[in-house]
């Protein structure tokens, strides 16, 4: 009989229940007002983008610092004080470095006559190769850690290779004004190579907890607010190294410092208030959890997942953002080492206003970088246009429209018309960051640090080719216009072709594999145990919603 009994209440649950609410949606969630755990996340990322940043771009100020032979009269107290490197632009600090020290004998003279063998405020006689490796250290790190850091974001979740990050560049940063007393050039080459291996870790972890705490509603201004970081940072380092260098009473070492300590302030920062998943945060409310996690995309806590290289490696999709990862990065590389010398031989833009007009189009780049998240998101939650389509449309903005403009920029012999095509061009190349820049977490959120790993350590490493093309095409004719137009077109058509594969082979739906290679045995059970928090949070929420009115 109780057999019977069980064998009905089973029926019942199947039976009983209306066809309707079989297929009743939860009831939408909407976004919890005021500042969230989310937006502590955002900035937290944002600030370590702009630490990172700021320690990547500075020593191609601080580098003039450290091997200019100063005034003939310079006391070895105050050698390096006199440079007033403030206003440098990247022609500037080009031009600074490839000049020949003739003032050696004075550095030498200055060294040997300091107070002590430890005193750091010196300059030192490095040759215009030693600079080059020590500035290129940096990107060979980087470069070699990627695909590792983007393993270890996956497998342990984006907070802990940050912190390790920040920590290891902090100490490093911190040290760095006492290696060449030890080491020479070498070990400030040793010291660069470490950071750009730990700073590896920073975009794979960035999209690892992008994936976690962006819900799909809010994807497209979070990501673009953290990733200005990287833009902010430059802009900063390039201030403070310069006013820094230029202080009579400071100093170049005090850019390596104030870099080393806000980098292990955000460390402890991220120790006390950071999380790798909305799960793992101790304080954040059950209703912004629910709101975070409602896509069931992403998994809700960390969890050892096996990476599908073979989906990974035969999707379309992802071989497709690849493409304009690589097109995107080197246009940009082109624009950021080449347009000042551009501008400098070829307009005849004077060194001083030079580097404001270099500034303009990043400015111009970080401002629409905003607009475009805020704009994205908009069209997506009032549902205008598909998430692939916003992402086709604001990439070939990013990528088409801005190759075009690149190529105007070219044909104009007008200064201000020149930098007015410039600001377009970087303004309206700012749309990858809502195209395929986060098309990876529309992919696959649970795999978005090692996709991003592998896309961008190729688009890193075809940037090699920029100072190839940039010596064969231009070479020492930097005054001739039209080799520069071939250089140009050359670069927009790599633009438009590679955005041409993204809009064809573009998805904006998570993938299946997305879900694939769970390691743990407990993970169905896990993941039904959030769906019924998940159903217990909303039923609560309508309930508190339905005493209220009728209160």
């Amino acid at each position: 009989m109780s057999q019977e009994c069980g064998m009905s209440a089973e029926k019942a649950d199947y039976t009983s229940v209306p066809l309707a609410e079989k297929h009743e949606e939860p009831p939408e969630i909407k976004a919890p007002p005021g500042f969230g755990v989310r937006h502590l996340q955002a900035l937290l990322l944002f600030i370590s983008l702009s630490i990172g940043f700021s320690m990547r771009a500075h020593l191609s100020v601080t580098l003039v610092a450290m091997t200019a032979p100063g005034a003939r009269n310079a006391t070895c107290a105050n050698v390096g004080h006199k440079l007033n490197l403030t206003n440098l632009s990247s022609a500037d600090i080009s031009s600074t470095l490839n000049t020949e020290f003739v003032e050696e004998s004075h550095v030498e003279n200055c060294i040997e006559k300091g107070q002590s063998q430890w005193n750091i405020y010196r300059t030192y006689r490095w040759s215009k190769p030693k600079q080059e490796m020590i500035l290129f250290a940096f990107f060979v790190g980087y470069t070699s850690m990627m695909m590792p850091m983007g393993l270890i974001a996956q497998k342990f979740g984006g907070k802990l290779p940050i912190c390790a990050a920040l920590l290891v560049n902090g100490l490093l940063s911190v040290l760095t004004p006492w290696m060449p007393l030890l080491g020479g050039w070498v070990l400030v080459c040793a010291g660069r190579l470490l950071q750009g291996m730990a700073q590896a870790a920073f975009f794979p972890s960035v999209h690892t907890l992008l994936g976690k705490w962006a819900p799909l509603s809010e994807r497209g201004r979070l990501s673009t607010y953290i990733y200005t970081g990287s833009q902010f940072g430059t802009v900063l380092a390039f201030q403070v190294a310069g006013a820094f260098a230029g202080s009579a009473a400071l100093g170049w070492p005090w850019t390596f410092w104030s870099c080393g300590a806000a980098s292990l302030a955000c460390c402890a920062l991220w120790h006390q208030l950071g999380a790798a998943s909305p799960a793992d945060h101790p304080s954040i409310s059950a209703y912004e959890l629910a709101y975070i996690t409602k896509d069931c995309n992403a998994d809700s806590g960390v969890k050892k997942r096996r990476t599908p290289w073979k989906h990974i490696l035969t999707s379309k999709a992802v071989w497709g953002l690849v493409a304009t990862h690589t097109g995107s990065a080197v246009g940009y590389l082109l624009v950021l080492t080449q347009i000042p010398m551009y501008m400098n031989k070829v307009l005849g833009v004077d060194i001083k206003r030079n580097g404001v007009y270099s500034s303009l189009p990043y400015i111009s780049m970080y401002l629409m970088t905003l607009l475009f998240g805020y704009v994205s998101d908009l069209v997506a939650n009032k549902k205008l246009m598909s998430i692939v389509n916003i992402r086709r449309t604001a990439n070939s903005i990013g990528m088409a429209l801005s190759g075009l403009f690149l190529v105007g920029f070219s044909f104009v012999e007008d200064t201000m018309l020149a930098v007015v095509a410039m600001v377009l061009c970087l303004g309206l190349h700012s749309g990858v960051h809502v195209g395929f820049h986060i098309n990876h977490i529309d992919l696959a959120p649970n795999f978005a640090g090692p996709m991003m790993a592998m896309s961008n350590m190729i688009a890193n490493l075809s940037g090699l080719a920029v100072p190839v093309l940039v010596s064969n095409i231009v070479g020492d004719d930097v005054t001739n216009q039209k080799k520069w137009q071939i250089l140009f077109m050359m670069f927009a058509a790599l633009q438009i072709v590679t955005n041409l594969i993204f809009v064809i082979f573009a998805k904006g739906t998570v993938q299946e594999w997305n879900f694939y290679g769970e390691e743990d045995e407990d993970g169905k059970k896990r993941e039904h145990d959030a769906m019924v928090e998940l159903k217990s949070i909303l039923a609560k929420r309508k309930e508190s919603q339905k005493s209220d009115k009728e209160q």
